[in-house]
C-alpha cells in the first residue's frame, strides 16, 4: 500500500520564461506541473511533484550552420557540447497551481547553464543543451 495519495490540481497561471543567448538566439522555457502526491504519513516530505520542462528556440542567423545529410551518432552528440553559451534572463515568472487540499504551489524554472554543440541539425539549426533548475514554493491555505 502506498504512503502517498494522488491529488488533482487546477492551473491558476502558467508563463513562458525567456532568455537571450549570446549568439542572439531566443530561448523560451516553461515548467508544467504534471502530477502531485501527498504523503499520508511523513510530514517532513509532505508533497512529491512531477513536472515537465519545455524549451523552444527562435534561432538567429548568426547561430545556424550549413544544411547537411549526415546522421550523427549518439557518441558524436554526447561529445559535441563544447561551447558554453552566455545568456541573460529576459523574463522569469512563477507558475501557480491550486491543489485539491487547498494548497497553492508555485513553480519556476530557471536556466542554470547552456552549452552549444559543434554539430548542427540537418536543416542547419543549432543544437543546445539547457540545464534547468525547478524551484518550488508551497503555501498552505487555512482550511
Amino acid at each position: 500500500m502506498s504512503d502517498f495519495v494522488t491529488l488533482d490540481f487546477k492551473v491558476i497561471k502558467e508563463y513562458w520564461d525567456s532568455y537571450l543567448l549570446s549568439d542572439d538566439t531566443k530561448l523560451k522555457s516553461r515548467v508544467v506541473l504534471t502530477g502531485v502526491k501527498k504523503s499520508k504519513t511523513n510530514s517532513s516530505k509532505e508533497y512529491e511533484f512531477n513536472f515537465q520542462s519545455i524549451q523552444s528556440f527562435i534561432f538567429s542567423d548568426k547561430a545556424t550552420g550549413s544544411p547537411h545529410k549526415k546522421m550523427h551518432t549518439k557518441q558524436d552528440m554526447e561529445s559535441s557540447y563544447n561551447k558554453e553559451i552566455a545568456f541573460s534572463t529576459t523574463s522569469e515568472k512563477w507558475n501557480e497551481y491550486l491543489l485539491d487540499d487547498n494548497t497553492r504551489v508555485r513553480l519556476k524554472n530557471t536556466v542554470a547553464g547552456i552549452t552549444k554543440s559543434d554539430l548542427y541539425l540537418q536543416d542547419g539549426d543549432p543544437i543546445y543543451n539547457v540545464k534547468i533548475r525547478v524551484l518550488s514554493k508551497i503555501k498552505r491555505q487555512n482550511q
